[in-house]
């Protein structure tokens, strides 16, 4: 019978352990918006500026225009920031994937955390997602950019943002030491 009592104690006590929550989940991450330029963070911050940027064609049947708005969604765990941005209309550019006409839309923001650990996401009204666990450290800039992949190639012709974007590769570089 003690046996029993003992084993029914652990298995209680294990599953308490199980369906503890995690301290990140109760607590919502705290995100401050500043801008480009903002002044440096103290030690108890850390600024991340986030760039990314799509080419996106018009099609007889469905239509794009500048005034047209493309919807990034950027997730610092869990919390959502969702920016609608209006395109620039674009004939030339300096990426081979991206030449032709079409509408252009960049995004560029710098977010201020608290140190720690993050896992950021960018999802794209296309259904398209990247995700990266990043460290930050108090006092610096860091800088992270979603670069788009577009599609495949087709009959040996190059890739073109006409095939829309497939992937997206995640850069992640530590600025400078803002303050000592």
């Amino acid at each position: 019978m003690g046996k029993i009592v003992i084993a029914l104690f652990v298995l209680l006590v294990i599953a308490g352990c199980y369906k503890q929550i995690p301290k990140e989940a109760v607590v919502p991450v705290e995100v401050k918006i500043v801008g480009i330029d903002a002044a440096t963070p103290s030690h108890d911050e850390a600024d991340i500026m986030i760039t990314t940027h799509i080419k996106k064609a018009s099609y007889y049947f469905s239509p794009r225009t500048a005034d047209m708005p493309y919807a990034f969604t950027l997730s610092i765990d869990g919390k959502e920031l969702i920016e609608k941005l209006k395109g620039v209309e674009e004939v030339e550019s300096n990426v081979v994937e991206e030449r032709g006409k079409g509408i252009h839309y960049a995004l560029k923001k710098r977010l201020r955390l608290k140190p720690g650990r993050y896992e950021i996401t960018l999802k794209t009204e296309d259904g398209r997602f990247a995700k990266i666990r990043v460290e930050l450290k108090g006092g610096r800039l860091y800088i992270l950019r979603f670069e788009p992949v577009y599609g495949p190639s087709k009959y040996l012709r190059p890739k073109h943002f006409r095939e829309g974007v497939i992937d997206y590769r995640v850069y992640f570089e530590e600025g400078k030491i803002l303050r000592e």
